[in-house]
């Protein structure tokens, strides 16, 4: 069974930032939200790739990357002290790029979702986790790995006694967060009959996890 590792040097996330980001792509390729956002099927991957070596520089800055020893995992968390990703660190990361890279209508239809989303984790405890993305190769899903990945972040947060938050835009992850002891805190709609859920989950002591 592969271990569960943690970025830890500027070495390391700059060898393995590429090979995530297209595991990411990959992952999210066929995900609701992104579809929405990045329609053009042709041009989603790249525009993927770009978006989520982003988030991962914005992660190993002012978060904790974490991936299986195989690399066909990583989850990106945030949290204490940063728990709301700050919109000036993401530009000056390259976001400001995101109207060019995707389109101004799409980035508008991003704009919108997210906003709505942030309202929502604003209510939250001012100290808390925020898993921001977890993925898992796609041909190796349904195997179990992306818990146990997951977990390595929840022990973390049950053990300082924090909550932790999430946004998700499938059912089926719905019900692997719920697994997980997460629950519903808003669902709405958004696009062409689309849905998002934002989940919380409250520490678990020892022993008591379903």
């Amino acid at each position: 069974m592969d271990s569960i590792l943690k970025i830890e040097t500027k070495a390391e996330f700059s060898s393995t930032v590429n090979e995530f980001a297209g595991m990411l792509s990959r992952a999210f390729y066929d995900d609701p939200f992104y579809i929405w956002i990045m329609p053009n099927d042709e041009k989603r991957l790249s525009q993927l790739h770009w978006w989520m070596k982003i988030m991962l520089r914005y992660t190993f800055k002012f978060g904790r990357i974490h991936y299986t020893e195989d690399r066909m995992a990583v989850a990106m968390w945030l949290g204490p002290d940063n728990p709301m990703v700050n919109d000036f660190r993401m530009f000056s990361m390259g976001l400001i790029l995101y109207p060019f890279k995707i389109g101004f209508r799409n980035f508008m239809r991003a704009v919108d979702i997210t906003a709505q989303w942030n309202r929502e984790h604003k209510k939250m405890n001012k100290r808390h986790y925020y898993l921001m993305v977890i993925a898992v190769e796609p041909e190796f899903q349904g195997k179990g790995i992306g818990s146990r990945l997951m977990q390595v972040g929840l022990d973390k947060a049950d053990k300082d006694g924090l909550e932790c938050f999430l946004e998700t835009v499938t059912p089926e992850d719905v019900q692997f967060y719920k697994k997980h002891n997460f629950e519903i805190m808003v669902n709405n709609g958004f696009g062409n009959n689309n849905q998002f859920w934002l989940m919380t989950r409250d520490p678990v002591a020892e022993g008591k996890r379903s």
